[in-house]
């Protein structure tokens, strides 16, 4: 049933989010030409052909420097609708479909509501990393319009030896490198769902009052941040108390050691938020619901 509830939500959501990701990745690459247009290329030996159309177009000066700052600008505007789109549609797809008039219909299906909460929360995660990825790809493509020689830069970017070596050099220096990133990006993905599932507790709990609902939602959102603040200020007063006092806190291995433990440390800690979040939201929604 989770999948069927993930569908319609994705369903909803791409109407609304495809299309500023077009936006996004459409104004990068404009804006990468005019900035290949107004870069200086006379002092660079090596040009590649993808950006000798642009010194042949020879356009005036002022022109290319306008034509510039307005792209960029716009390309500006567009990220920044990307994230408040982002944003808007996480909180709306929850407290609407779960608080509001729509929730009398979601609750009347033959799901659970941890179900519904679950279903909510995947697809917010995977939207939000499809932001993050167009918002980097459109960063990386106004990157090759700074450069004299993007074809070149690619190739070597591309190169299978290149990364071979790297991962060469890496395991000779960091034999645990591999376990090192896995443990950060279980820790990206964790401490990721347990946000969003902050805000959804957040909005659950400021549902419970009568009256100001919305402003109590984030009043809550507010005063857990500054629980969680306060909690993670004590333990890194103590990680400090703890490294000062080892006598050999400076050497590589034992350096290795504490970002190991720190890591795994993380991850329990957000595990830990997540599973308290969603345990929250869900007790709000299945007893205290109040959708008057």
């Amino acid at each position: 049933m989770i999948k069927k509830l993930c569908k319609y939500e994705f369903r909803s959501i791409f109407r609304t989010i495809i299309p500023i990701y077009i936006v996004v990745i459409a104004v990068s690459i404009i804006t990468s030409i005019s900035i290949a247009m107004n870069v200086d290329y006379a002092d660079v030996k090596y040009v590649d052909n993808s950006v000798q159309w642009a010194i042949e177009m020879n356009l005036p000066y002022k022109l290319q420097h306008i034509f510039t700052f307005v792209m960029s600008l716009a390309y500006f505007a567009v990220m920044v609708a990307l994230f408040v789109l982002t944003v808007v549609i996480i909180l709306q797809r929850f407290y609407k479909g779960l608080l509001c008039d729509e929730g009398y219909l979601m609750f009347t299906l033959p799901v659970k509501p941890w179900q519904l909460i679950t279903s909510k929360g995947i697809t917010a995660f995977v939207m939000t990393i499809l932001s993050g990825i167009v918002s980097c790809i459109s960063i990386f493509i106004m990157m090759l319009g700074s450069l004299p020689y993007p074809l070149k830069f690619l190739a070597e970017l591309f190169s299978l030896q290149n990364w071979v070596r790297i991962f060469g050099q890496l395991n000779e220096t960091v034999p645990m490198w591999g376990v090192y990133v896995l443990e950060f990006i279980i820790l990206v993905i964790i401490s990721s769902l347990a946000s969003l599932y902050q805000i959804y507790a957040s909005m659950a709990i400021g549902h419970l009052a009568k009256k100001n609902r919305i402003l109590m939602s984030v009043v809550a959102y507010v005063a857990i941040s500054m629980i969680l603040s306060f909690v993670g200020g004590i333990f890194g007063v103590f990680s400090a108390l703890t490294i000062q006092s080892s006598q050999n806190y400076l050497s590589i291995n034992a350096g290795e050691a504490f970002l190991h433990a720190l890591l795994i440390f993380s991850v329990i800690t957000s595990i830990i938020e997540f599973v308290v979040f969603f345990v929250i939201t869900e007790r709000i929604l299945s007893k205290k619901l109040n959708l008057e």
